[in-house]
């Protein structure tokens, strides 16, 4: 196996594993009501496994930001080394800010809404004004994550991937992805009550894994349907 083939492979490994690690614990963590926090204590209370969940999506986002530094490894055009570079810097970036945000909510979480079960009522009113402090500040760690992870890198890579020959859909539809995905971070970041969180926490980084998951699919395809050399379509690489 060439060196530019093992790194498409284990590019389209991570990419497709952690996205769908971060994928299904993301669902599996819920609709967190963090805007009340007395709610937000009941539901996790009653959550199977909490914090898991959250460490099930840190170990997904850490696993696919090593996908994207393989895949730019792979790239060879002039201009797309640069975008490759700048999205990895973007992806390594952004999962450290989401390491801190998940890894406090699902610890900080849980134990609150552990200690706010057994506490009395005077108890559980200085939980909730804690909790509320807690979700409070991670409000802007959360979408700043969401937006060097799943915003930026999307528009770089989608450039990048399309400069590098593959597919136009796959390249565009991460621009589109991405570009939607980093100004709605933004926004929420701006004005919190611009519009429902769970466009942005739900649909828009549902879409952004999805798309980490298809281009998982489309670098195995083409570790096994191209040449050795970076950036050369299939067909080029079958004449």
């Amino acid at each position: 196996m060439t060196e530019h083939r093992l790194y498409l492979k284990t590019a389209a490994i991570c990419l497709i594993v952690g996205s769908v690690t971060a994928f299904v614990s993301r669902l599996a963590h819920g609709d967190l009501p963090a805007a009340d926090p007395e709610a937000a204590l009941r539901f996790i209370a009653s959550h199977p496994f909490y914090a898991g969940v959250h460490l099930g999506a840190l170990v997904g986002v850490v696993i696919a930001a090593a996908g994207f530094v393989a895949l730019a490894g792979t790239l060879q055009q002039p201009a797309a080394v640069l975008l490759g570079r700048l999205g990895t810097a973007s992806a390594l970036v952004g999962s450290a800010v989401f390491a801190t945000d998940f890894a406090t909510d699902g610890r900080a979480g849980q134990t609150l809404a552990e200690a706010w079960q057994g506490a009395s009522p005077t108890g559980q009113a200085d939980l909730v004004d804690a909790a509320r402090t807690v979700f409070t500040a991670l409000q802007g760690p959360s979408v700043i994550a969401i937006s060097l992870l799943w915003g930026l890198p999307l528009v770089l890579f989608g450039r990048a991937l399309a400069l590098a020959g593959y597919p136009t859909w796959l390249g565009w539809s991460g621009m589109v992805v991405g570009a939607v995905t980093f100004a709605a971070a933004l926004a929420q970041f701006l004005r919190p009550s611009l519009f429902p969180g769970v466009l942005l926490y739900g649909l828009l980084v549902s879409l952004a894994l999805l798309w980490g998951a298809a281009l998982g699919i489309a670098l195995w395809y083409r570790a096994r349907h191209v040449g050795a050399v970076s950036g050369t379509p299939p067909a080029a690489a079958a004449a």
